[in-house]
């Protein structure tokens, strides 16, 4: 009888002993079942990673971010985020040699995105309107039109200028197309791409048939006459608003 007596006492104080381990194991659980975001896919176009860095100024937070495939200088207006939190966010738009004033440094490459989700915490993105960047960044928006200069240059081929293509485009889609024009805007690093704004002095202003924008790897200044060729695409939409009707892409160019 002694002897049971000390085996059910042996098993009772075992079975104290692991409780505490059992309710330990539980709670160390309970952070991912609280937050399923964490544990769902990443939605097709967005990103997502832990926050190595962190900084906020001029209104804005800059995230450097892993997103266990790269490592990334993210932008948004000023969200809560500390080191150690995921965040969920868009592709955005890349930035080369940004420089930010407030911060006093430049960037060798920062995506400006629409919006952080912080999914660690419990912040959701801030409102912003769509393409709005921080001050310093260039304007390469379908609304941010080059002004009109006065600009005569005669046609690579005759009859075939910009207001030609603005005309045709939706024969032209999808084509390639040689035009001469003169560079009247010009924003590198963009993208991985350098934007061209080319006029002719054909076209209406007003009705924004005068201006062209060209996708290029290679340079050009402003002020030169070139000829550009490359494809006339419709609809291109790089996200965080930037969208445009026509686009001349992957442009090589030759400056006369």
């Amino acid at each position: 009888m002694n002897s049971m007596l000390l085996r059910l006492a042996v098993a009772a104080m075992t079975l104290s002993l692991l409780a505490p381990l059992a309710g330990c194991s539980k709670s160390a659980d309970e952070p991912a079942a609280e937050n399923a975001a964490l544990a769902t896919p990443v939605p097709a176009g967005m990103i997502r990673g832990t926050a190595l860095e962190t900084m906020n100024s001029g209104g804005y937070t800059y995230v450097f971010m892993d997103t266990g495939q790269d490592q990334r200088w993210v932008a948004a207006l000023e969200t809560p985020v500390q080191v150690g939190d995921v965040v969920q966010t868009d592709e955005g738009m890349a930035m080369t040699g940004f420089t930010s004033k407030t911060l006093g440094r430049t960037f060798n490459v920062v995506y400006f995105v629409s919006g952080l989700q912080n999914l660690t915490g419990s912040s959701q993105p801030p409102a912003q309107a769509a393409g709005e960047m921080p001050p310093g960044h260039p304007d390469i928006s379908s609304g941010g039109q080059a002004a009109s200069a006065a600009v005569d240059v005669a046609a690579y081929e005759e009859g075939k200028d910009i207001a030609y293509v603005y005309a045709n485009k939706d024969d032209l889609a999808g084509q390639p197309v040689t035009l001469r024009g003169k560079v009247v805007k010009y924003n590198s690093g963009i993208l991985g791409w350098n934007f061209i704004h080319i006029q002719d002095g054909s076209g209406d202003a007003g009705a924004s048939s005068n201006d062209l924008i060209v996708t290029s790897k290679a340079e050009a200044a402003v002020g030169d006459v070139v000829v550009l060729s490359g494809t006339i695409v419709l609809d291109k939409d790089f996200g965080a608003g930037y969208s445009y009707p026509v686009l001349l892409e992957d442009a090589s160019i030759t400056t006369e």
